[in-house]
């Protein structure tokens, strides 16, 4: 009996360290604080700042010198696929990318 409840005790101990899939997968969602509807009156400037700061809260590795400036205080990136962000995030990047293309913005990202 007293393995029963050391076990038990050990689970609960182990369960509150170790954060279920379910909260990891909330740290990685991005709410952006930009409207989509906003996108058509932003300079490219604009757009790629939005861009950039999305992947960074995602924690995306940024791929330029400029935007790992920018976001210096990012928290450390886990990967440079942005296939690890929800699929909300990366439709509302699909949405401002096309936004920027239509508008004639050039860069690395925005494409």
């Amino acid at each position: 009996m007293p393995w029963a409840n050391l076990c038990r005790v050990g689970f609960v101990v182990l369960a509150l360290l170790c954060p279920p899939a379910a909260a990891l997968a909330q740290s990685l969602h991005v709410n952006p604080a930009v409207d989509p509807g906003q996108f058509g009156a932003m300079t490219c400037q604009q757009l790629w700042y939005v861009e950039q700061e999305v992947l960074a809260a995602g924690r995306v590795c940024l791929s330029s010198e400029r935007a790992r400036r920018a976001f210096r205080r990012a928290e450390r990136c886990i990967s440079s696929d942005e296939d690890i962000l929800p699929p909300d995030t990366r439709d509302y990047l699909g949405h401002l990318r096309s936004v920027a293309r239509d508008k004639g913005c050039e860069g690395p990202r925005l494409r």
